[in-house]
């Protein structure tokens, strides 16, 4: 879960502020995020609802309002594997050139409503120009790789109660609201599992 600058929590504005506040915070500059200010929509986006399919080309940029996002493998068993979750004040998009040339091999899922601001990524890119798009990309990218070390980190040093332990201490307001069967597999655990830890941590803060 990629956290640069994020703005905390879902916040009501309308359309021609949020993207700003958003990409502001991102470290782009105010003139050029006026240039694409007029390409967001605001979209809402039903639970359950499936954004991106495996196969199909993701061209679409969100900056999130309210709401989180799942992206998730399916193997051929039909086994999902959770890669990962967007939520409020972050910009999901396909920044690197393979998610922007070459059909998706995951899914992305509302996993709850979701309120978002949205456009088509390549036309952004081509508003911002080519020294600021570069700039918005290095960020979101850099976001990718911190949690991709963040992660990889925890499955090579922790065991599973660590694991659970790093996620609610670096996400203190999204480890409920994502449903138990959902964290457990992105931790790498078993339901049953999870819910043993979480029993045993609630017992150790009652003693």
């Amino acid at each position: 879960m990629p956290d640069h600058k994020r703005i905390e929590g879902p916040v009501r504005v309308d359309v021609a502020s949020y993207p700003m506040t958003v990409l502001l915070a991102m470290g782009l500059d105010e003139t050029v995020v006026s240039k694409v200010m007029p390409l967001f929509k605001p979209v809402h986006i039903p639970a359950g609802t499936i954004t991106l399919s495996v196969g199909e080309r993701w061209s679409d940029l969100m900056i999130i309002q309210q709401g989180i996002f799942r992206l998730y493998y399916l193997d051929a068993n039909g086994k999902e594997s959770n890669k990962g979750f967007f939520r409020e004040g972050q910009i999901l998009a396909p920044t690197a050139r393979v998610a922007l040339e070459q059909p998706s091999l995951f899914y992305i899922e509302a996993l709850t409503d979701i309120e978002a601001f949205q456009c088509d990524y390549q036309a952004m890119a081509d508003a911002l120009g080519s020294l600021p798009h570069r700039e918005l990309a290095y960020r979101l990218m850099e976001d990718l790789l911190d949690e991709k070390i963040r992660r990889e980190v925890m499955f090579l040093q922790l065991d599973a109660a660590g694991r659970y332990e790093a996620f609610f201490r670096d996400f203190p307001a999204l480890h409920e609201r994502i449903p138990l069967h959902h964290l457990a597999s992105y931790l790498g655990m078993t339901d049953v599992t999870l819910s043993r830890i979480r029993a045993r941590r609630r017992r150790l803060i009652k003693c």
